[in-house]
């Protein structure tokens, strides 16, 4: 037992000493990465901020500021201040992302298994590449939104949210595969998201599986 108490006492050493190695400029790109993606996501699917904390807006203006003027202990508080604030942030947006990204892939789901039924009963069979871009597409979403859970559990929440994201690119990306309509609050990601990443897989031909 105390060996285990010792173990966990070294790796808890080794977890600080790395964060406090960081510089404060690495720390602070680390930052701007992991605010962004918690930005991008909520403008991206219109999910509010918190009203009983400090608003992350706030909170990425004090981190600014402290950089400008260059003082390092103002600029490590800051950090460890806005650090705090964003992970609290992050892992409640991750249950947000968990449903968000189930439900749209249930609608997914359910359009790919209305455009089979109606394949069966007009006769017109469904192109076999078109078939299988939506298979894919699903199975990469189910994937990916599994791996964010793990992430989640694993308290990276930085992973977790970027993971979720994906998960319900690729959902929207099964839309897009057979020119079904977007789900209502899902248009802006299917823009932003999902939309770029057809035209660059597709860009040669871009309406060519959209008009099967």
């Amino acid at each position: 037992m105390r060996t285990v108490a010792l173990t966990l006492t070294f790796l808890l050493s080794l977890s600080l000493l790395g964060k406090t190695t960081l510089s404060s400029r690495e720390r602070k790109k680390q930052f701007d990465q992991k605010i962004g993606l918690v930005f991008d996501v909520k403008e991206t699917l219109s999910l509010p901020e918190e009203s009983d904390r400090n608003t992350l807006s706030t909170v990425r203006s004090e981190v600014e500021d402290a950089y400008r003027v260059g003082e390092k202990i103002r600029m490590e508080k800051a950090l460890s201040i806005a650090e705090g604030e964003l992970a609290f942030a992050s892992r409640k947006l991750c249950i947000d992302l968990e449903e968000k990204s189930q439900d749209i892939y249930e609608k997914a789901q359910g359009s790919f298994l209305l455009v089979e039924s109606e394949e069966k009963s007009s006769g017109k069979k469904m192109e076999w590449d078109t078939r299988e871009k939506i298979q894919r597409y699903l199975i990469m979403a189910k994937s990916e939104k599994d791996h964010a859970k793990e992430f989640y559990i694993s308290g990276n929440y930085h992973m977790s949210l970027h993971t979720y994201k994906r998960s319900i690119m690729y959902s929207l990306l099964s839309f897009l595969s057979h020119g079904k309509e977007i789900p209502e609050g899902y248009q802006t990601a299917a823009n932003v998201w999902a939309e770029p990443v057809w035209q660059s897989i597709h860009k040669t031909k871009p309406q060519s599986i959209r008009e099967n």
